[in-house]
């Protein structure tokens, strides 16, 4: 197993509402960043200035303190945002959505031409239109439609709008009969039966959608009903495969990997504490199992994820209700080259990268891009965080082998190319195993002046795995080796055939070996550097170079990035003067706590491996 149930408890634990005004989306328009090269960064400082709550951040904006919120933007603040001048908001679809998940192990929830049913007399496009006011799309499948491993619009039907009459159908054909004549159908052993449709009472969207979901079964003369309760109550339940009939929950994803799909929904799991909430069990779905994991063949990978969507989506045993849109927030007087991210929105790193200034400024080159984060990051330490706010600061330090571009597809980046080799590609390989070999770029450098080379990337892979409890190694514990054969070669084996092997290497920030063997293994979490007094080596586009706890956090452009575009194309120096950001800029009085993330009920934030 390539995920460890302390990741999932994590994962599960990182919740947030969701509970947005909705407005449609066709007054936005997104612009991107150029990206016929890898060429960045262009501007010479980033400021993470630490505000709290949606208003501050918004009249900051408009106050011209910032040129970027730094987190999705509540609708409610649309009115002002489009009347001010300098401002423009973007749009994205969630790489999530929001759902109710079926007890498919309890009678008569566990026919499967019940929940069939239920599926087509829920009415999503009543649900996008009305509870989300157009910020959502229908959805039917357990994969984002922004995914390219999706089925969504590969099927001959869709579940999008409210088919009652096709719902009452299917029951009548199952012997779901009102034997009694009481207006409810009784279940085909003809005994009594109610349904509970659970959602979070602090989210009004899913309260919303519970009494959606609560008129589909009374449309289909099912006694059913709709409650708001407490969040975290019946997530506890579901954590332990305890009692429930239709539950309300989100999830949200940061990459395009669906390797989760051999785990969330596997048989096996059905009794498994933190997995599979459905308690699903298809021995069809399995069946695709090894295939998805397995295969090293991105077209087997594919279809194993297409056919276990076809039986998924069949089942039902969650009903996707919408996959809504996020919105980003920012100035547009002095800076042009925004990139609206697939997973992020606009507030994120290839922002940081592609942004510039305007040539009405002196640009592309020069400036200071000026953030909102809502909470201070709580360590410079990549690998003891798990705060989104403080992987804002984060993201800019670290390079890895490969990266997601905006649109979530693989881009080579310290890697230059690599091949993958399995038992019948090389018989050198053990039977079973899956080597890759990775060429590096040969110019990349660490912010101390020592290269970066194959020594640094097969010290970060085995660091990971061999640090106890470190989050970066938990999906490494299948890799056998990771060694150098050359300066800029660098070899790395599992035990096990897999697709997904390449990203559970190539997706890793990669550190410098000759900072880290002196830090040791036993000290992986205990690591607290204090920039810029204690100077950090990094080797991303940016590094820190002054820090107030609990007001701002300045990282400077790094002059030696090895994907630094070229400052000087007519042989002379451009020299940009830029104003000085105020670093002691007052935390907005609110109440934060000292949660790494804002628990407050819902929605998964995070599902990683």
């Amino acid at each position: 197993m390539n995920r460890t149930t302390a990741k999932r408890i994590l994962s599960l634990s990182l919740v947030v509402a969701f509970a947005l005004m909705a407005v449609s989306p066709a007054f936005v328009s997104a612009q991107t960043g150029s990206f016929d090269s890898k060429a960045g960064p262009f501007v010479d400082k980033l400021v993470f200035r630490v505000i709290t709550g949606d208003d501050q951040q918004v009249l900051a904006l408009l106050a011209n303190e910032i040129d970027l919120i730094g987190e999705q933007v509540d609708p409610a603040h649309l009115p002002s945002l489009q009347a001010a001048e300098n401002v423009e908001v973007a749009n994205v679809l969630r790489n999530g959505y929001g759902y109710v998940t079926i007890n498919t192990a309890k009678y008569p929830l566990n026919i499967t031409a019940f929940r069939r049913a239920l599926a087509f007399a829920v009415d999503k496009e009543r649900i996008s239109d009305q509870v989300w006011d157009g910020l959502s799309e229908p959805l039917d499948s357990c994969v984002a439609k922004v995914n390219p491993f999706s089925i969504e619009g590969l099927l001959p039907y869709t579940y999008y709008e409210a088919n009652v009459a096709q719902g009452n159908q299917m029951l009548d054909d199952a012997g779901f009969a009102d034997v009694d004549a009481d207006g409810f159908r009784e279940a085909p052993d003809g005994s009594d039966f109610d349904i509970l449709v659970e959602c979070s009472q602090s989210s009004n969207i899913a309260v919303q959608v519970g009494e959606v979901v609560a008129d589909a079964l009374i449309s289909l003369h099912v006694n059913g009903d709709s409650q708001a309760t407490d969040f975290y109550e019946y997530l506890n339940r579901l954590y332990f495969h305890g009692d429930y009939d239709i539950v309300f929950l989100g999830s949200s994803f940061n990459n395009m990997d669906v390797d989760w799909l051999a785990y969330e929904f596997w048989s096996e799991y059905a009794d498994e504490p933190y997995w599979n909430f459905a308690n699903f069990r298809n021995a069809s779905y399995d069946s695709w199992r090894d295939q998805l994991l397995h295969s090293t063949d991105y077209d087997e990978v594919y279809e194993a994820a297409i056919e276990m969507q076809k039986i998924w989506v069949y089942e039902c045993p969650q009903i996707m209700c919408y996959e809504n849109i996020l919105l980003s927030a920012y100035r547009t007087d002095k800076f042009e080259g925004f990139v609206n991210d697939v997973n992020d929105g606009v507030p994120g790193f290839w922002t940081n990268y592609k942004v510039h200034l305007k040539d009405s400024q002196g640009g592309p080159f020069g400036g200071t891009f000026r953030w909102s984060n809502p909470l201070d990051l709580d360590t410079f330490n990549h690998m003891a965080s798990t705060s989104a706010y403080t992987q804002n600061v984060l993201n800019q330090l670290y390079d890895s082998l490969i990266v997601q571009n905006p649109q979530g597809i693989d881009v080579m980046w310290l890697a230059e190319s690599y091949t993958a080799s399995t038992h019948a590609d090389d018989e050198s390989v053990p039977e079973g195993h899956t080597r890759f070999v990775f060429n590096l770029i040969q110019n990349a450098s660490w912010t101390d002046g020592h290269p970066l080379t194959a020594e640094d990337v097969a010290f970060t892979l085995n660091y990971y795995r061999d640090t106890s409890g470190n989050p970066y190694g938990s999906d490494l514990t299948e890799m056998t080796a990771a060694y150098q054969t050359t300066t800029y070669q660098v070899v790395v084996e599992f035990g096990t055939e897999s697709y997904w092997h390449l990203h559970v290497v190539g997706y890793k920030p990669i550190i410098p070996k000759h900072v880290f063997e002196n830090i040791g293994i036993a000290n992986w979490n205990t690591w607290n550097p204090q920039p810029p007094t204690e100077a950090m080596v990094t080797s991303g586009p940016f590094n820190v170079s002054t820090y107030f706890a609990g007001e701002a956090c300045e990282e400077t452009r790094n002059p030696n990035y090895f994907y630094g575009p070229d400052r000087t194309p007519t042989g002379t120096t451009t020299t940009t003067t830029t104003t000085q950001p105020n670093l002691t800029l007052a935390i907005i009085a609110g109440a934060v706590g000292a949660a790494v993330v804002i628990l407050v009920g819902g929605y998964v934030l995070l599902r990683q491996k």
